[in-house]
């Protein structure tokens, strides 16, 4: 698999995305110049955040397919316990955060399959398409949502049925396994900050049975609400490096605990 550092556009997922690009995996379509695949030239239908849609990169058509396949191709080697879905800050992981990652996660034998500027609609036909076969990790983690708020896909109820829509496919296709679902972080925009503030409280009724979930929020925010600049890079939305230490340092316990 090969990793390539792009600039798309503006926005959470199109800022300096690292995209996982593998030639010739399954599920890429090969072009047909009479029969253009529809999930490569344009976006999918618009619709509810709990309805699945396929990704589409407007800068880059070709490119969110095979990353999705790609990371099919890599799960289905097997071995791993821990798997890591979301957007640009999971996929993250592999960028600012990425010495942590080797340190801490990969002895756990987790993968990262975040793909930016996914939301709750992406990772939906993502799991219609083969995002948990063959894989029975042991715990999930998901952080996913803040697309929707960036790209007016749902109100909060409704963003919040998305997730509860793939919590509910992530347990019938992993019925062993634990989920660790992660709140939506702060953000410096002070208005769209707010609102993760509020989907947060109501993704926290969300945790039941096998779903845990984590608010890091306090962690990245002073006591006036506002975000820690430290923390993110230039566009207040994504982490820098310190942003993801912190993010280790909150979470980590927590999944060593849904790993016993």
């Amino acid at each position: 698999m090969k990793h390539v550092f792009k600039t798309f556009g503006r926005g959470l997922g199109a800022v300096a995305i690292l995209l996982s690009v593998t030639a010739g995996v399954q599920g890429q379509t090969t072009a047909n110049p009479a029969a253009p695949d529809p999930m490569t030239t344009g976006p999918a239908p618009k619709g509810k955040a709990w309805e699945p849609a396929w990704g589409f990169w407007p800068a880059a058509p070709q490119y969110w397919q095979p990353t999705h396949w790609g990371f099919v191709k890599e799960a289905k080697k097997g071995g791993i316990e821990v798997l890591f879905l979301g957007d640009s800050l999971t996929k993250g992981w592999s960028g600012a955060g990425k010495t942590l990652w080797q340190e801490h996660y990969a002895p756990l034998k987790a993968l990262n399959i975040g793909i930016g500027g996914d939301t709750t609609r992406q990772t939906l036909w993502r799991l219609d398409h083969e995002a948990l076969a063959g894989i029975q990790p042991k715990v999930v983690v998901l952080m996913i949502g803040v697309n929707n708020i960036f790209t007016a896909t749902g109100s909060d109820d409704e963003i919040v049925q998305g997730i509860r829509e793939i919590l509910k496919q992530i347990q019938a296709k992993n019925p062993k396994g634990k989920v660790l679902l992660l709140g939506v972080l702060p953000l410096g925009n002070e208005s769209q900050s707010a609102r993760a503030k509020i989907l947060n409280g109501m993704l926290a009724k969300l945790a039941a049975g096998p779903v845990r979930f984590l608010d890091m929020s306090a962690k990245f925010q002073n006591a006036e609400g506002k975000i820690l600049p430290e923390l993110y890079s230039k566009d207040q939305v994504h982490l820098a490096q310190p942003g993801y230490v912190v993010w280790d340092e909150t979470m980590r316990p927590v999944l060593m605990e849904l790993l016993k």
